[in-house]
């Protein structure tokens, strides 16, 4: 009996799964858009991902720590953004390279609730961009770094880009 059970419950779960995309596709943000990863500034990368830095800042929140007391890992939560989201992005403007994340968000999906560490140098902003059928909505948070993002142990900034 737990034998039928179990053969029953496998071949539900099979049906099931013939029901999911069985190719999920992701665009590699590197290869796409090279120069984004370049960007120096918030808006500059803004406007290479986006094509324009044009954003009304509503509409988005994100959660940071106040105070982070290692630049190395700092906890960024998007706690809220629009509906139709297509495209959300992370950025900051503490480290040489103001893009950090970049998500491209299913139509069944939602972008609430994404959670990423990322890495500042410095005290900065972490500004979170969506993109809504070609209208930009922002928000940011600001974030006091106490110790360096290389953890305090790096003099030199060998573990940063230098471009």
């Amino acid at each position: 009996m737990n034998r039928r059970k179990f053969l029953g419950l496998g071949l539900g779960v099979a049906a099931v799964s013939g029901l999911v995309p069985s190719a999920l596709m992701a665009e590699n943000f590197r290869k796409s858009k090279p120069d984004l990863w370049k960007a120096k500034t918030p808006n500059e990368a803004i406007k290479d991902l986006f094509g324009t830095d044009k954003m009304e800042m509503s509409g988005v929140s994100v959660k940071a720590p106040e105070i982070a007391e290692n630049g190395a890992v700092v906890p960024v939560t998007i706690k809220e953004v629009p509906a139709g989201a297509k495209t959300v992005a992370i950025f900051q403007d503490a480290d040489p390279e103001s893009a950090t994340a970049v998500f491209t968000i299913h139509p069944r999906s939602v972008a609430n609730g994404i959670s990423v560490r990322i890495r500042m140098k410095k005290t900065g902003k972490v500004i979170v961009v969506a993109d809504v059928d070609g209208k930009l909505f922002a928000g940011e948070t600001q974030v006091k770094v106490t110790k360096g993002g290389c953890g305090g142990w790096c003099q030199h900034n060998c573990c940063w880009s230098k471009s």
